[in-house]
């Protein structure tokens, strides 16, 4: 073998230390910015990745390492809540990039390395050109609003991500929708885990951390202090070939500004939900079927049709099944609308359309929220934006749509209004405040607490079969329909009488009527220290009547034994 000369072995001596060098001054610069530990994973029995805490961990910047909502509601009212690593802060700022998406990913990724953690944006702008998706153990968090109530009309989050804006051609193919209608979603919908959004202003982008309702494992989702606005995407149904024409673009009902599936444990609380919507169109030109689909109609008025970023859900937990629900459903046959841990309040939720707050659990919790409507709407179209509206359309209208057993709806002050159909006298239908049904997502009904809410829209128990448990205690309810009922509780369906037990309907201030019926009777039924405005009481004989002011009572329907 040829010796290397003293010459050579003095130059592979010299690269060789400057090589170390290079390694040492990375590696500690890789330490200064993430810390030095190592994430721990393991997998549990349920599929959910557990994320175990490091001691020193985050980038150089930080930011706030709180919990905001131990901060808010107290260190034991959502203990689940300190799964999350809060501590662990991964400043945006800190990470380089050739672009806002870059250093996104850059620091997402830095947190998962090291086990999960908050990836935070400091008071500023950042414009995102497309979705993102976050990862498990991962919470996008901003700078602590200076004022700290989302349904004060001042909040407003300083840490502000913003979306493309869909600009509408009304010619040709019209706009590419890949262009705009962008979301926020989990990279795996099924399994991430101790994840949130916490004190952003969102414009542009739902937050969609959806999956299976049967079989999703991701628990521990936070949604606190975002306020969002200008959320929408198209519908796949318009335009229809055959006779609208290509750029016409019509609002997709089912579309929410917040949707979750999850196993268990979701907080959505103190949010702020389409207080400042300006990215609604006009389409003038858009064109309808005629009911009986012989004639094509074109509204030669843009505002008939506009595009319009209300009319849609608001918040929606475990209530998303593309195949449908189960009639009247229980644990047994649909348990995804039984998942524990559920909690929605203190947000206030602009809507037009749909639903404010539609979700479902056992121990479901729905309190202290602010939803808004507009009154005198007008709509030209069915909910498809395919044809005209029938008299007796329905685009649902209600504040809030529940299911699940072991439910309290508390102290909500809401507003609901049904649409003009057209030019003609006619309103659409539904419109309630508080409603469960037999369908959709409805449940049979065993424990539920509807206390002191406020409203314009009735309450409704409505043809649910196998009613039990019941308070409806201490709302004020008014509508300007005269001797509307604005407490409905019915459980007969249009199938079947069914019997009804321990419903209780105490205290209310109601400017119409109580219903309470059960063709198959049922006991510990009462109606009693209610005020009404020359309102009637209808129930039937295994109802108990009594010490109600101003109402007519009518003589109770005959049950069957």
């Amino acid at each position: 073998m040829r010796k290397l000369s003293r010459r050579s072995l003095l130059k592979y001596l010299l690269l060789f230390c400057l090589g170390l060098g290079i390694f040492l001054i990375l590696a500690g610069g890789i330490y200064w910015l993430f810390g030095s530990n190592l994430p721990k994973i393991s997998s549990q029995s349920s599929g959910v990745i557990s994320l175990s805490r490091s001691p020193n961990c985050g980038s150089k910047s930080g930011g706030p390492s709180d919990n905001p909502i131990a901060a808010k509601y107290g260190e034991n009212t959502y203990s689940w809540t300190n799964n999350i690593k809060w501590g662990c802060v991964y400043n945006i700022k800190d990470f380089p990039g050739k672009n806002l998406v870059e250093q996104f990913n850059s620091a997402m990724n830095a947190a998962v390395f090291n086990g999960g953690g908050v990836i935070y944006f400091p008071a500023a702008t950042y414009n995102f050109t497309d979705s993102i998706f976050l990862k498990n153990g991962v919470v996008l968090r901003g700078e602590t609003p200076a004022v700290t109530d989302a349904k004060a009309d001042k909040y407003a989050p300083a840490s502000k991500l913003v979306f493309p804006k869909y600009e509408p051609t009304f010619s040709g193919n019209g706009t590419d929708n890949t262009k705009a209608f962008k979301k926020i979603f989990t990279s795996n919908a099924e399994s991430d885990s101790n994840i949130g959004v916490v004190n952003l202003d969102i414009n542009r982008a739902g937050i969609n951390f959806g999956g299976d309702v049967d079989t999703v494992k991701k628990q521990n989702i936070v949604i606190f202090g975002v306020r969002n606005n200008n959320v929408a995407d198209p519908s796949n149904q318009v335009p229809d070939p055959s006779f609208q024409e290509p750029w016409m673009r019509y609002s997709d009902r089912f579309t929410a500004n917040i949707k979750i599936s999850a196993l268990a444990n979701v907080l959505v609380a103190n949010n702020r939900v389409n207080d400042t919507i300006t990215d609604n169109y006009d389409q003038p030109g858009y064109k309808v079927q005629s009911l009986d689909k012989k004639e094509v109609i074109t509204y030669a008025e843009g505002n008939k049709v506009p595009f319009d970023y209300g009319n849609h859900y608001g918040i929606v937990v475990n209530r998303s099944k593309p195949q449908g629900f189960a009639l009247a459903a229980n644990p047994k046959n649909e348990p995804g609308l039984f998942r524990k841990g559920v909690v929605i309040r203190d947000n206030w939720v602009f809507h037009k359309m749909r639903v404010a707050i539609h979700a479902a659990g056992d121990g479901l919790i729905i309190k202290d929220n602010v939803i808004l409507d507009q009154a005198n709407k007008v709509w030209w179209t069915d909910p498809t934006g395919i044809r005209q509206p029938r008299g007796a359309v329905t685009f649902e209208n209600r504040a809030i749509d529940w299911s699940g057993w072991n439910v309290k709806i508390e102290g909500n002050n809401y507003q609901v209004y049904r649409h003009q159909v057209m030019d003609t006298p006619y309103l659409s239908v539904d419109g309630e405040g508080i409603l469960i049904q037999e369908c959709c997502g409805g449940t049979t009904v065993n424990g539920v607490q509807i206390l002191n809410n406020q409203g314009n829209g009735y309450i409704g128990i409505y043809k649910v079969p196998e009613v039990k448990n019941v308070t409806i205690k201490g709302n004020k309810l008014t509508s300007p329909e005269i001797d509307k009922y604005m407490i409905y509780v019915v459980a007969d369906t249009n199938n079947a009488p069914h019997s009804m037990s321990e419903v209780l309907i105490d205290n209310n201030e109601l400017s119409g009527g109580i219903v309470a019926r059960s063709t198959l009777g049922g006991t510990g039924n009462i109606i009693r220290n209610n005020t009404g405005t020359n309102g009637t009481i209808e129930c039937s004989c295994n109802v108990t009547v009594g010490s109600n002011t101003r109402f007519i009572v009518k003589p109770c329907s005959p049950v069957k034994q």
